[in-house]
């Protein structure tokens, strides 16, 4: 039986991925590496429209978290933290690790954060040296506006913007240098389509100022010190990088390079959601405008969705659950990778079959999805 990987991380790769990470190595400290690398950072840079590094390392998307904790957070810091489900409480949850004094604002599950909601805590806490976001909130399904949300910040001094691009970058836009983010997260597993095993942190010039003025309480996710290797004409890691995964990635952003990239990934999540919404569910996201292109949440019709995916699971699909206080509650399918109409057809068809038992009638599902689907190529 074929099994098809529909988890918001690890994602399925490509023939391509897989044959680039099979690459006979090379060594970490020669020319050959250091010209892949440059080549790699320009296609990073191409990605997030900006002309600064990125720092590449060997970790999960917690580590790049982490990372922006331990070196712009500790006790003599004031951090607003603004989430909306299981992963913004775990950027949070690593920042007061570091000591440092945080001012909590919660968004109820299934909501995106308004621009206005972070407008008026940083108001209403004059002198906060951190503001922590997350633009996809992966638990949910949820997409903030990032870009909407700083240009909406009161004017003049204010907080270093951090934020967990973990689940997002790939799949949507994130464009740090033209939003005015400071410091960006995220991993190789999720939108960009690479396995497990690399987390990567972009800084703003104003961010790397700040982190040299600082001492890091972190030997391994010191930036400064990543910067002092990465940023050479020559550039190399301070540590052993994990050499196939870089080859891995560089194949991978060749796919998410491409034109038309991101309006596919919202295509494909449109039209499973209209599909679905024909069989019965529900989107967890009621508001469209903060709907994720990389993953879509739904409850069940009849409301027992862990029977769905038990099922689905025994069909070949894997799916996952909801997590935290939605534990139960929901399920969440992913499609961050090339998802296109035979996978559409596929999905919804076994939803169909799944969810048969809960349901009193069966509406034209596929013929929902494909209106969306059409429809959005021909606006397009």
């Amino acid at each position: 039986m074929n099994e098809y990987l529909l988890t918001p991380g690890p994602v399925p790769t490509t023939r391509d991925v897989s044959l680039a990470e099979a690459r006979e190595l090379i060594g970490h400290r020669g020319a050959v590496f250091s010209e892949f690398f440059l080549n790699l950072e320009e296609k990073l840079s191409k990605l997030l429209r900006s002309e600064g590094r990125t720092v590449i390392f060997p970790s999960s998307g917690t580590g790049a978290l982490e990372s922006l904790a331990a070196n712009f957070t500790g006790p003599d810091t004031k951090v607003i933290s603004v989430s909306c489900g299981v992963f913004g409480d775990r950027f949070r949850e690593i920042t007061a690790q570091t000591g440092a004094r945080m001012i909590n604002i919660d968004v109820e599950p299934g909501s995106g954060v308004r621009p206005e909601t972070v407008s008026r805590a940083v108001f209403e806490h004059p002198g906060a040296d951190v503001l922590l976001l997350t633009q996809n909130e992966t638990s949910t399904g949820v997409l903030n506006p990032i870009d909407e949300i700083i240009a909406a910040l009161p004017k003049g001094e204010r907080p270093l913007v951090l934020v967990d691009g973990v689940s997002s970058v790939g799949a949507a836009p994130c464009y740090p240098e033209e939003w005015g983010i400071d410091g960006l997260a995220t991993a190789s597993q999720k939108g960009l389509l690479t396995p497990p095993g690399l987390g990567l942190v972009w800084l703003s010039e104003r961010a790397w100022d700040v982190a040299a003025g600082r001492k890091c309480c972190s030997y391994y996710f010191d930036l400064v010190r990543q910067r002092k290797y990465i940023f050479k004409d020559r550039p190399e890691n301070p540590y052993t990088p994990p050499v196939s995964l870089y080859f891995a990635l560089d194949a991978a952003l060749n796919s998410v390079l491409a034109d038309g990239w991101f309006e596919g990934r919202r295509r494909a999540a449109d039209a499973l959601t209209a599909g679905a919404e024909a069989l019965g569910f529900k989107h967890f996201v009621s508001d469209k405008k903060f709907r994720s292109p990389g993953v879509t949440a739904l409850t069940a019709p009849g409301g027992d969705i862990q029977a769905v995916i038990k099922s689905l699971r025994e069909m070949g699909l894997e799916t996952a659950g909801g997590q935290g206080s939605l534990k139960g509650k929901l399920m969440r399918i992913a499609h961050y990778h090339d998802v296109r109409w035979p996978e559409i057809s596929l999905i919804l068809g076994s939803l169909f079959a799944a969810s048969a038992p809960l349901r009193n009638e069966r509406e034209n599902f596929i013929a929902s999805a494909f209106a969306v689907w059409e429809g959005e190529r021909h606006e397009r």
